[in-house]
């Protein structure tokens, strides 16, 4: 990590590193000629139908009380197909039943045991288990937050020693059966303060890191090193995405092309999935194209809040002043199901428009592909094929609508 003294070394950086060299020397003990096998997928898409149930929907702008939504940033489900919603500006997750009726709701804004800041709230991150405990990934406790199945705090599990670098976590998953998260996306640092002395270079590798929630002390592990783009441009950055196996094995995918890896926690990748599709040239109208569609993907700034508005300015500056890679990868996003079936956003090939969804089972078979504007990629799965989606209505008030997979896309 860049701008680290020698003796704050011990903390992310030194832990990560450690921890990937020993990772990588036991996996090749262990498996010293195993295969890395490679499927090639069809080039040709299987159109699949996304004429999914609907189950039920929440959020209104007159309801109730309850289900009059801030920010919903993250929902996910209990082994029972609970939802759970997260609504960082009322600083509240709410559980709902299948048949949308309000359970509970739990955690509040404060300083106390399973409290959280109005403002570090809002790049807070949670996940699910499935016997209804939940872990909240807390910016500014600098750890994760664990509740019990009826909501109440449990305790805390912070990362060791004094932190200079806070991670930004973009995503968590659970690893069934286990005190342990998956981060989803790349994982960036947000430094603490100043540091003249040490300029270290950039690691040679982006990290797909889990964490150990078992004890009080979040243990990292570097379950994996993906490819880092050269430079440091943001526009079309080869995306890192990472989902979690009900085996306990993971995917991910962080370079251009499509290449979707099957790996187990060590680091070692034994399978990866390819379609013959090419990177694309990022020409100038792509360019600003692709500026437009990020400027009005910003989320509105309701009731007034300055902190907001100014983080929202400051995103809008980035944006306009962005750089941009020479290419555009084929895969945008990548995430699995309750199962195990993969679900790969990606580019057309050649000059086809629009993005779509490919299914593939934790096997290694091509189910199908989901064809342009049918739908998102869903917010959450759950049991029995459930799927939560985050969306806004012509007002831009946001809701959840929850639906149910057929059979063959679970």
């Amino acid at each position: 990590m860049a701008g680290k003294t020698t003796q704050e070394r011990t903390s992310y950086a030194t832990a990560i590193a450690m921890a990937t060299l020993s990772i990588a020397i036991l996996a090749t003990l262990a498996h010293p000629l195993a295969a890395q096998e490679v499927i090639e997928l069809p080039a040709e898409d299987l159109p699949l139908d996304a004429d999914f149930e609907d189950i039920y929907r929440v959020g209104s702008l007159d309801g109730d009380g309850w289900d009059t939504f801030g920010r919903v940033a993250g929902v996910g489900f209990d082994g029972a197909g609970n939802l759970y919603i997260l609504d960082t500006e009322a600083v509240r997750i709410n559980v709902v039943d299948l048949q949308a009726n309000l359970v509970r709701q739990f955690i509040r804004e404060g300083e106390g045991p399973g409290e959280f800041g109005r403002n570090t709230v809002l790049m807070a991150e949670f996940a699910v288990m499935r016997d209804g405990r939940v872990t909240v990934y807390d910016l500014g406790q600098m750890g994760f937050t664990l509740f019990d199945a009826d909501g109440q705090f449990e305790r805390m599990a912070r990362f060791p020693g004094a932190q200079m670098s806070a991670a930004m976590i973009g995503g968590i998953q659970v690893f069934p059966g286990m005190d342990r998260v998956l981060a989803t996306s790349e994982v960036r640092y947000l430094r603490m303060t100043a540091d003249p002395g040490d300029e270290s270079s950039e690691p040679s590798f982006r990290h797909v890191l889990s964490y150990d929630l078992s004890g009080d002390e979040v243990r990292i592990d570097s379950v994996a090193a993906g490819w880092r783009p050269p430079g440091d441009a943001e526009g079309f950055r080869p995306v890192l995405r990472a989902g979690v196996l009900p085996s306990g094995a993971f995917v991910y995918t962080d370079s251009s092309t499509y290449a979707i890896k099957s790996a187990v926690p060590g680091g070692l990748v034994t399978r990866i999935l390819t379609r013959p599709f090419q990177p694309r040239r990022a020409t100038g109208r792509i360019r600003a194209a692709e500026i437009e569609r990020r400027l009005e993907a910003l989320a509105p700034v309701r009731g007034g809040d300055s902190f907001q508005q100014q983080m929202r300015e400051m995103r809008r500056s980035q944006i306009e002043a962005m750089e941009f890679f020479d290419e555009v990868p084929v895969v945008v996003d990548l995430t699995t199901s309750w199962e195990g079936t993969i679900w790969v956003l990606h580019r057309g090939d050649g000059d086809t428009e629009g993005n779509r969804i490919d299914l593939i089972s934790s096997d290694g078979r091509y189910l199908g592909t989901l064809p342009p504007g049918s739908t998102a990629m869903p917010s959450a799965f759950g049991p029995g094929g459930l799927v939560a989606f985050v969306e806004t209505d012509d007002l831009d008030v946001p809701y959840v609508a929850v639906r149910r997979l057929p059979e063959g896309m679970r």
